[in-house]
């Protein structure tokens, strides 16, 4: 089930007016866009209002960049404030790594209730001490069909002591496989059995190395991944009802696949039918172009699975 971190913000999303659209905007001030952070430090969270904006209270967020909440146990690093000039301080994790982004929401009060703006951005968090050694979960086997798939598990031992989480490639992680004509991989650190054998995965991050020894002897042979595709990328108006679209993904054996939908980037929308073919949405109120960025994974009934698609919607005001 979809984490609801801020469903007490999101339900009943109001549409605001075009004249609130025009005039007033939030804009996140503290820290600075692209800023490089500590693991395991607080840092100094805070927004520029619009002098005559009624806000009445703003959360602060710490997001993984290109990661869905559900791929994830624990709750995100939040902190919020109903006092001008709504700073906040949000603990960055200790076990942090790489690019994260920090979501602003602020609730602005009408006579109707309220309504949402919003603002984000990228910030890199780095440990003091450099890489001192990769670990890896080795070694992965693959026992029921050809097009199953793995999350490989790639640590990273830095100098402070601390293992950190480095397998996706936006921590700095890249794959090679020996033979992907066995076991293919992807950026994402998700491994496919694609035919017998073994094969070996080297992972490489900051100048260290390790290998994954990857095992296929599967139960069924003869049957082909399905493939993903989310659709083009689109951009839509703010309040409009929004329509991804799996249309074009396939299972070669002809099969009805079944879809799993997830939101990467953006402000958390309420994706309806997120395991349908074609789920929606209502585009949030922006006060310049955002992105919302969709991850799109198809499995068939013998349990394979195809590697992720993914789709933009720039939503515009």
């Amino acid at each position: 089930m979809r984490t609801r971190w801020l469903a007490a913000i999101l339900v009943n999303l109001i549409i605001v007016s075009l004249a609130h659209g025009e005039s007033f905007s939030i804009q996140i001030s503290a820290p600075e866009k692209s800023a490089a952070l500590r693991p395991g430090t607080s840092m100094k969270t805070g927004i520029d209002v619009p002098a005559g904006l009624p806000v009445s209270k703003v959360t602060y967020t710490l997001l993984e960049e290109d990661r869905a909440l559900e791929d994830k146990m624990e709750l995100p690093p939040s902190s919020s404030s109903d006092l001008a000039p709504f700073q906040a301080d949000l603990p960055i994790p200790q076990e942090a790594v790489g690019p994260y982004r920090l979501l602003a929401v602020a609730q602005v009060k009408e006579r109707r209730g309220f309504y949402i703006l919003f603002d984000e951005t990228t910030l890199n968090v780095m440990p003091e001490g450099p890489l001192e050694a990769l670990r890896t979960e080795s070694p992965v086997r693959f026992t029921t069909t050809i097009g199953e798939v793995h999350m490989l598990t790639v640590r990273g031992l830095f100098a402070d002591r601390i293992v950190r989480d480095l397998t996706s490639a936006a921590t700095g992680t890249s794959y090679q496989s020996s033979d992907p004509s066995i076991v293919r991989v992807n950026e994402d650190g998700r491994a496919q059995a694609v035919g017998e054998g073994t094969a070996e995965i080297t992972v490489r991050n900051q100048g260290k190395e390790d290998k994954i020894r990857a095992i296929v002897a599967v139960r069924n042979t003869e049957n082909r991944p399905p493939v993903a595709h989310a659709g083009p990328d689109q951009t839509v108006k703010q309040g409009t009802r929004v329509r991804l679209d799996a249309i074009e993904s396939a299972d070669p054996e002809g099969e009805n696949p079944f879809y799993y939908w997830s939101q990467v980037k953006g402000l958390p929308i309420d994706l309806v039918e997120p395991l349908s073919l074609r789920p929606y949405f209502t585009a949030p109120v922006v006060l310049r172009p955002h992105v919302l960025r969709f991850r799109l994974i198809v499995k068939d009934k013998e349990e394979a699975e195809s590697f992720p698609a993914y789709v933009n919607v720039t939503v515009v005001p």
